[in-house]
């Protein structure tokens, strides 16, 4: 299975998804101590033995959550991993490799790089905007 990170060609990619409930996605041949990290900064997955995905707990408080991705992205980039966060999850510093982008913008660069790259729908983050329909332009007149 390609997760968010395989697509981006990070080692972890953390997001908020628009269930609000934040999360680490690895790459599918992610070392141990990747794993041994997030769980660290809070994260759990559903299967800690073959998971790819991990998750902050649904109760965690909404303060916390950046706090905890920011410490995540902060102790892999230390590690030597390569970290893309969002930026609406980044509290103080996050290391100076790390990538923070909006998934849109990571989509959109990907795309641009690997032209034959599939279409993937990026999902809408909680409190970003959607975009707005483009105006046709008036008719023109004589």
């Amino acid at each position: 299975m390609r997760t968010l990170a395989d697509a981006f060609g990070t080692d972890v990619e953390i997001v908020r998804r628009s269930d609000g409930v934040v999360r680490a996605f690895c790459r599918t041949d992610a070392p141990d101590q990747i794993y041994h990290l997030l769980r660290q900064c809070g994260f759990t997955a559903p299967d800690p033995h073959s998971s790819c995905c991990y998750h902050l707990p649904p109760d965690t408080p909404g303060a916390d959550q950046p706090a905890a991705a920011s410490t995540a992205a902060t102790l892999l980039d230390d590690a030597g991993y390569r970290v893309g966060i969002a930026p609406h999850l980044i509290v103080g510093y996050v290391g100076q490799n790390c990538i923070v982008q909006t998934e849109e913008q990571r989509h959109a660069a990907a795309c641009r790089t690997f032209p034959s790259a599939p279409a993937m729908a990026a999902p809408a983050q909680a409190g970003t905007p959607a975009a707005a329909a483009p105006v046709r332009p008036a008719a023109r007149t004589r």
